[in-house]
């Protein structure tokens, strides 16, 4: 059984030998030929023998709806079961790493029970003050809603704390795109609260959106980088052509970028990717 995408979501840019085939998660492998996509699903599904997925519906012109989704290498806050060399790396090199690999590394968060990419579908006006706010550094990779789908990625699903307890019997890969939601709560004298309901959890505000394993992905599946200054990618430029060769350099000096500083200040959009 298989899934085919009316849309694909790649662009006529990029070295044609950055094509490659990916498995992005236990119940899903792409194969990418041009514009199209193919899921063949590995685990049980309802679908008849081929099915013609359509596009995501596009929100241009709307201001508190986004069409990409970004995954930032830097943010506030505590982390678990991440790779203790990648925690020790600034976010500048993070970014740097993930652009090189084509690939953003999975980890198991909170509640997820197996590894997931995080994104954000926060508009600009949200991302600045997250920003701003000091919850995420200027560090990060967008693509578009359709690609991250494509994947098997989707909004992050929000269950109250008092149901919480369901969620353990849900399968993969929903499961991993739940996210607890609960403003904690306080137990009377002598009785004791599970933790999923004396402990917050209000996340709305991040937009998420979660993939399950690792995001692989070419330089031309890239929407735009985030920068922290208009300087970065040049930099790097330099450094990729001196190891893989000029072609190289072009490309990724290519690839759209938004300059965004520690106060969540836009300094350089010379690709009007987030003009108003």
């Amino acid at each position: 059984m298989s899934l085919r995408f009316e849309s694909g979501s790649r662009h006529p840019r990029g070295p044609a030998k950055l094509r490659f085939l990916e498995v992005v998660s236990p119940v899903a492998a792409i194969y990418r030929f041009g514009r199209g996509a193919i899921i063949h699903a590995a685990g049980p599904r309802a679908y008849h023998p081929c099915v013609l997925v359509k596009a995501l519906r596009t929100y241009d012109g709307i201001p508190d709806l986004a069409d990409h989704v970004i995954h930032f290498t830097g943010r506030a806050g505590k982390r678990i079961n991440v790779d203790p060399e990648l925690e020790q790396l600034p976010a500048q090199e993070r970014l740097l790493r993930i652009v090189v690999d084509q690939r953003v590394r999975a980890f198991e968060t909170f509640g997820a029970g197996a590894p997931v990419v995080c994104l954000t579908e926060s508009t600009k006006a949200a991302v600045t003050s997250l920003i701003a706010a000091g919850r995420y550094e200027p560090c990060g990779i967008g693509f578009s809603k359709q690609f991250a789908f494509e994947r098997a990625g989707g909004p992050a699903l929000y269950v109250r704390g008092d149901e919480w307890p369901a969620v353990a019997a849900l399968p993969q890969p929903v499961r991993s795109r739940v996210v607890r939601y609960w403003p904690g709560a306080e137990a009377e004298a002598g009785e004791y609260l599970p933790p999923n309901l004396a402990n917050p959890s209000q996340w709305l505000h991040e937009r998420e959106w979660r993939v399950p394993g690792d995001l692989g992905f070419g330089w031309e599946d890239v929407q735009f980088l985030v920068v922290p200054h208009a300087s970065w990618q040049d930099y790097y430029a330099e450094w990729i052509g001196n190891w893989a060769g000029e072609l190289y350099a072009q490309w990724f000096s290519s690839i759209p970028a938004v300059t965004i500083a520690p106060d969540g200040t836009v300094i350089n959009d010379g690709f009007g990717i987030w003009s108003v």
